[in-house]
């Protein structure tokens, strides 16, 4: 639901809410409150009609009209007296107060009668069943007819505030919520890699210098990407150079030593890759998109965010983080230019070996041996060293129409898993041991080792990207194996009884020169 419809749905709910709450309270006072009144006027009636029969018996008995004003002085006083009415025993008026009311004595006596603003109760007064006259009292219902009119005034006076307030928030909805529209839909083109967008539309007040704030580090992120994307366009060059010179056919001491120099110099490359990596996972563009965020999800939007603490705190946190992204870009830039010095040796190492290049992914005819052969000669010294016995176990016949450059890939990398699983774990006996044979439909190549062997729970992540056990590992050579495995078509596997048991890699390649490269 978008920002402006919640906040209409909010503000109008609220209303709605407050509109029905009010007309409930409104109903039950005008359902209960003023009938109860009602009922309280009438009771009073009855029994200020009866007190004053009571009270009069002594002086209509003595015919005295002193005496019956007398006994009547404190119901005069009451301030909702409309009218009193004293009949003798003959049914004669013996006294009358206040303004007289139709038919005082009409209807059953003791029962309370509302008529014209008034409620009045009669009763006969007697003595010892003897008939000495009879009494009337009226009340005015004029304070609670009052209330009741009030009440109306009162909910009609709502009612107007309520309409007026709907339309208000309609109108604020609309009008004041565009700008944060069109800023989320900016962040998101942003996010999208839209960096040369840029806001224009008008803003009040904060809004404004958020808008200006927003393009101010979107124009920082710009120039940033496009250093980045020169940066890697360097590196991806290199290291497509780097892959073509490792596939040398039959040049491995020359391919070992351009490795080992370049090596050298992506160490420190590496370092000025990951401060930059660092530079860009530490941005503050994070915390922007959560402040977006934040403010939308925030109940009642925008305004009711800025009353808030952290809402009071926003204008100076983006300020902040218009200086933070400054003091980045700077660094950035002095990374950058480490790592365009970095590409510059790596490109003058490798052109001095441009000369052996040899182009992959052609099919030849290929003896497994040879290449098997060429393979275990790059870790000839290694093994030497480290007392690791190499037992060769495949015939000099064996040949497979495929690409030799993978393969070779591939055997190196397998070889060189084994002697490091070797190295790590010294217990004799040192044996790393190649086998080749052909099947029905494929050439079998296993190497196997008696090093540390591999967890069960490793077995299934052996072969993606990133995965490593070793301290110094990238976790990138059993991936690539098993990627250019499926490139030729075969399959790469892996099996360990368990740590300190060993591991065996099993390579199949096809023997139908059709499924020998997928590329």
């Amino acid at each position: 639901m978008k920002l402006r419809d919640r906040l209409l749905l909010f503000s109008t709910a609220q209303l709605l809410l407050f509109g029905v709450l009010f007309a409930l309270a409104y109903g039950a006072f005008a359902r209960g409150v003023l009938p109860m009144l009602e009922h309280m006027l009438e009771a009073k009636s009855q029994v200020a009609t009866h007190a004053a029969g009571n009270a009069l018996e002594v002086p209509l008995g003595a015919d005295d009209l002193g005496l019956v004003t007398g006994a009547l002085a404190t119901l005069f006083a009451d301030p909702d007296l409309a009218y009193v009415a004293i009949r003798d025993n003959r049914d004669q008026p013996k006294l009358s107060h206040g303004a007289p009311v139709a038919e005082p004595f009409g209807g059953t006596p003791g029962v309370a009668a509302a008529r014209d603003g008034y409620i009045r109760t009669w009763e006969p007064v007697t003595f010892e069943g003897m008939k000495l006259g009879s009494v009337s009292v009226a009340f005015s219902t004029t304070r609670l007819d009052a209330i009741g009119a009030w009440a109306r005034r009162i909910a009609l006076g709502v009612l107007l505030i309520w309409l007026a307030a709907l339309g208000y928030s309609v109108v604020f909805a609309r009008s004041f919520v565009s700008p944060i529209h069109a800023m989320m839909l900016f962040s998101r083109k942003v996010a999208g890699g839209a960096l040369a967008e840029r806001l224009t539309i008008a803003a009040p007040g904060e809004l404004r210098a958020l808008r200006d704030y927003l393009n101010q580090m979107t124009a920082a992120l710009e120039r940033r990407e496009a250093e980045q994307k020169e940066a890697a366009a360097h590196v991806e060059k290199i290291q497509h150079e780097l892959l073509t010179v490792s596939r040398m056919a039959g040049m491995a001491e020359i391919a070992t030593g351009v490795l080992h120099n370049v090596g050298n110099v992506l160490n420190s490359l590496n370092v000025s890759v990951s401060m930059i990596s660092d530079q860009v996972r530490g941005s503050r563009i994070a915390g922007l998109s959560r402040s977006i965020e934040l403010v939308d999800s925030f109940p009642g939007g925008l305004p009711a965010f800025l009353d808030t603490a952290k809402g009071k705190a926003l204008p100076t946190y983006l300020s902040t983080v218009s200086r933070r992204l400054t003091e980045e870009n700077a660094k950035m830039l002095e990374e950058l230019g480490s790592v365009n010095r970095h590409v510059d040796h790596i490109k003058t190492i490798v052109a001095m070996q441009q000369s052996y290049a040899h182009p992959a992914g052609v099919l030849e005819h290929v003896v497994i041996s040879a290449v098997i052969n060429d393979a275990l000669h790059m870790g000839e010294s290694s093994f030497a060293r480290h007392g690791i016995e190499v037992i060769k176990d495949y015939s000099n016949t064996l040949g497979v129409l495929t690409d030799r450059h993978k393969l070779l890939q591939i055997l190196i990398n397998l070889i060189s898993n084994a002697r490091h699983a070797l190295k790590d774990h010294r217990a004799p006996p040192q044996q790393l041991t190649v086998r080749a044979r052909e099947t029905a439909t494929a050439i079998e190549i296993e190497i196997s080792d008696t090093g540390v062997g591999i967890p069960a729970e490793n077995l299934d992540k052996i072969f993606q990207h990133g995965f490593t056990t070793r301290a110094r590992g990238h976790g990138f050579g059993l991936h690539a194996s098993a990627n250019a495995a499926r490139e030729l078509g075969g399959t790469l596997q892996a099996r360990s009884e368990g740590p300190g048991r060993g591991a065996t890699f099993t390579l199949e390649i096809p023997l139908e020169g059709k499924h020998a490269v997928q590329n």
